[in-house]
């Protein structure tokens, strides 16, 4: 079954009046103070590799008087990720990673109510005298500015609340489960800022796998004992599962995104003590990555974008991202930007792509976008094993 990736917008909407638990109805936006994106215990256990879900249906979502309800952070995470392939891979990862918690059949999706834009900007900022609540660490003890950064660089780049809910007896909605977002830093970017106002050159700490995810191991320890403590909703998430995801961020130069690295969840009254190592990770085609770690599939690519060639006697921009779980490459999205001469060459020449899609990627989901100046021009879509669906706009 095709993957679905990106921004979800074919979700269907459980439409409800009146007040919802976790919201109040005239909330505003609270400004955020946000900085410039400079930016396990013994007990732990991880286990490896389990599988990452698609999403073959979507959750149904929460609308409130027949308005689509905005997280309390909406804004906020737009400001403090650099990469938007890697804010929308994880919105959309949390919810394939939900899945396996919390069916899409009892459950309904809400955008995070609980944790404030203000409250997420101290727990991201370093801790210090003036924000205890910082949740990076605090900057080095060391001479000059570049090396307190770098001797202690923040790992945690962002929090992404998602909050799911279920119908109880009375057929009201109230919350029964909570997915926390840990979006962990691959490279960690700072810069001084100089006495006229201006700013020095980017530098960066790069940070490996293993310190991410000891990291966030421990920020999804403290940040648990604060989700759960009484004076949060009365202490309501007390009585729920709260899932952790961990997300690697791309570097800010990367063509494709970050990746999922882990999960764990922790059962109402305990901690989170059964985490999971996730191995995926996304593949530009034609690239050097490509053909030094998948020389066979890199092979098969070219040999696909030169047949596709083939059609016109300019050459053809043809990019491909492959998606990978568990070293398996389960999936890849192609776009193809054509210059538009009539409806009939387009035609013709989705009729060629899609020959050549069936003859080299038959046991893969494949998504091929064929654009021009003007728009979207046609659309190629493959299920594994299955033949292909055409659309010329």
């Amino acid at each position: 079954m095709w993957r679905k990736t990106g921004v979800l917008t074919a979700a269907s909407f459980l439409l409800l009046t009146g007040c919802i638990p976790g919201l109040q109805q005239d909330q505003q936006e609270e400004g955020v103070d946000t900085e410039e994106n400079e930016q396990t215990t013994e007990e732990d256990t991880v286990e490896v590799s389990p599988e990452v879900p698609s999403l073959d249906n979507y959750y149904r979502s929460v609308l409130q008087d027949g308005q689509y309800i905005s997280g309390a952070a909406r804004t906020f995470h737009r400001d403090v990720m650099y990469n938007r392939m890697d804010l929308e891979r994880m919105s959309t990862g949390m919810q394939e990673l939900a899945a396996g918690e919390f069916s899409q059949e009892n459950y309904f999706f809400r955008p995070g109510q609980l944790i404030s834009s203000s409250e997420l900007n101290s727990w991201l900022m370093r801790q210090s005298e003036d924000n205890e609540a910082g949740l990076n660490p605090p900057l080095a003890d060391a001479d000059n500015f570049e090396e307190r950064e770098r001797n202690n660089p923040r790992p945690l780049s962002n929090i992404i609340e998602h909050n799911y809910m279920v119908e109880n007896d009375n057929g009201n909605l109230q919350l029964g489960g909570m997915v926390i977002g840990l979006s962990m830093n691959n490279l960690y970017y700072f810069r001084q800022e100089n006495e006229d106002g201006t700013y020095g050159p980017w530098l960066s700490e790069s940070i490996s796998r293993k310190e991410s995810m000891q990291a966030a191991q421990d920020t999804a320890t403290r940040i648990l004992e604060r989700l759960r403590s009484e004076d949060r909703e009365n202490g309501a998430l007390q009585d729920i599962p709260i899932m952790f995801t961990v997300f690697r961020e791309a570097p800010r130069d990367a063509a494709v995104p970050g990746n999922f690295i882990a999960k764990g969840t922790a059962e109402p009254g305990e901690k989170v003590n059964n985490w999971q190592s996730l191995n995926e990770d996304y593949v530009l085609f034609p690239s050097t990555d490509a053909s030094d770690n998948h020389r066979s599939d890199a092979e098969a690519f070219n040999q696909f974008r030169d047949e596709v060639n083939t059609f016109f006697q300019n050459f053809v921009g043809v990019i491909g991202e492959g998606y990978y779980q568990n070293d398996e490459w389960r999936d890849l999205t192609v776009e193809i930007p054509i210059t538009f001469y009539s409806e009939t060459e387009v035609t013709a020449f989705t009729q060629h792509v899609t020959d050549k899609v069936e003859q080299h990627f038959p046991n893969l989901d494949v998504e091929v976008r064929i654009h021009s100046s003007q728009g979207q021009e046609a659309l190629v879509v493959k299920d594994a094993g299955e033949e292909s669906y055409t659309h010329v706009y």
